[in-house]
């Protein structure tokens, strides 16, 4: 489908042409009909003056010259008559050698007629049929039109060049017309860039009224969705903070000496709790996810990078872990801050829990068909295999534990992170580090 503004500039310009081409026509055949009925005018009139000075003789039919014009003796002249009975016909004296042949028509008939003439002139033939002395007769006058044709064509070249310009004149200024009414559309298709961007929160209403309705719904949806949101995550902070109580209590009654009669059962509970509270931890993670219908937002990676890797260099102190970034081109993406922490956090904090010394972040621009943003971390442990990196991000899949039992899992980090990759339309891929361990990389939408 074509935009507005292309369909009815097309549709305006050839509304346009077709309106003027036809003002054309109509122009030139009422020209050309009015210099033909001046002509045929005149021309009837000297067919009626011919009438009376006609004779009938035994020779045949005779015409008084010295009541007629002068221009039907003077040959070739462009002004012929010819008349004509049932037995005999009389030309004029322009014709000379030459004859113009014409049709008899019924007495009161009158006909007009276009034929070649003389030295291929061009002429209007006008005929009358009369009745004289009981005699039936037939009338033909006519004249060289080559002339008036000329000066028509002239003219109609001459309006055919007004006709042009004024087409493109109106064009123009129907274009011009047309985009400056339709700027107003153009205005909120940039707002709305701006807003896919997170570089604003709302779209001006400043538009025209035909569009002002949907202009504020849009808002009014932005608003509400904003608020939804933080109902979502206030409820879900409240709902976890009210079953971390309980289920702190059943983890000291497990401790109880009551259950240390039966290891078997103290040890299947500690870990239903375990697995409780990873499940009550993940899903409200997943349900605090804004994903990218959150509008006005940038997480600006400059600015928000250095104080998580200071965080988790702390956490990881006593392991000596360094954690190189490079961050290309001050990258900025329009995504909620919080999804966007919660992906690296838990990224970062699987990296450093296996590497040995160094863990590298670097993020860049990636300009492909259907991703525009590239994170890649990297770690020095000890990796995994093939089959292992398949299995990474399955629900509940905890490698980690075959691999080294001292340190904590990342299964349920891993889970989070595959959420949130795929609520901002991502991939998630795993392959060997050239440090030596895992490389994770994740390409955003």
């Amino acid at each position: 489908m074509r935009s507005l503004q292309s369909r009815l500039s097309i549709g305006l310009t050839v509304s346009i042409v077709a309106l003027l081409f036809i003002q054309w026509l109509a122009v030139s055949f009422t020209i050309r009909h009015v210099a033909e009925d001046f002509v045929a005018s005149r021309l009837q009139h000297d067919a009626e003056d011919l009438l009376p000075t006609l004779a009938f003789t035994e020779q045949g039919m005779t015409v008084n010259e010295h009541r007629i014009s002068s221009v039907y003796n003077v040959p070739f002249s462009g002004h012929y008559y010819r008349i004509q009975n049932s037995t005999h016909t009389l030309r004029s004296r322009s014709l000379w050698d030459d004859d113009v042949e014409t049709p008899s028509i019924a007495t009161g008939e009158t006909k007009e007629l276009h034929l070649t003439g003389p030295l291929a002139q061009s002429l209007l033939v006008w005929q009358g049929g009369y009745q004289k002395r009981g005699q039936h007769v037939t009338i033909s006058v006519a004249e060289d039109i080559s002339h008036i044709e000329e000066d028509i064509t002239q003219f109609m070249l001459r309006y055919s060049t007004a006709t042009l310009v004024a087409v493109v004149a109106f064009v123009l200024t129907q274009l011009f017309i047309l985009r400056r009414s339709l700027q107003p559309l153009e205005l909120v298709r940039r707002e709305i860039t701006l807003l896919e961007k997170g570089e604003t929160h709302s779209l001006s209403e400043a538009v025209p009224t035909e569009i002002r309705p949907l202009v504020s719904e849009f808002n009014k949806l932005l608003t509400v969705m904003a608020q939804r949101l933080r109902r979502s995550r206030n409820a879900t902070g409240n709902l976890a903070h009210a079953l971390k109580t309980p289920l702190a209590l059943m983890v000291q009654l497990i401790e109880q000496e009551s259950l240390a009669a039966t290891p078997e059962l103290q040890q299947e509970l500690r870990q239903s709790i375990s697995r409780i509270q990873q499940l009550m931890e993940r899903e409200l993670k997943r349900a605090q996810l804004a994903g990218k219908a959150t509008s006005g937002q940038q997480f600006k990676f400059n600015e928000e990078l250095p104080p998580l890797v200071e965080t988790l260099q702390r956490i990881y102190q006593e392991k000596g872990i360094i954690i190189n970034s490079t961050i290309t081109n001050n990258i900025q993406y329009a995504a909620d801050r919080e999804d966007l922490l919660e992906l690296l956090g838990n990224l970062l904090d699987n990296a450093c829990k296996w590497a040995k010394h160094q863990v590298m972040l670097s993020i860049s621009n990636e300009f492909s068909a259907n991703h525009k943003l590239k994170i890649t971390i990297e770690d020095d442990g000890p990796g995994c295999s093939d089959e292992a990196m398949l299995q990474l991000t399955q629900r509940g899949i905890r490698i980690d534990e075959n691999i080294e039992k001292s340190v904590d899992g990342h299964g349920l980090g891993l889970a989070i992170a595959h959420d949130i990759i795929t609520t901002y339309n991502g991939a998630l891929r795993f392959r060997r580090s050239t440090l030596g361990g895992l490389a994770v990389e994740v390409t955003l939408a």
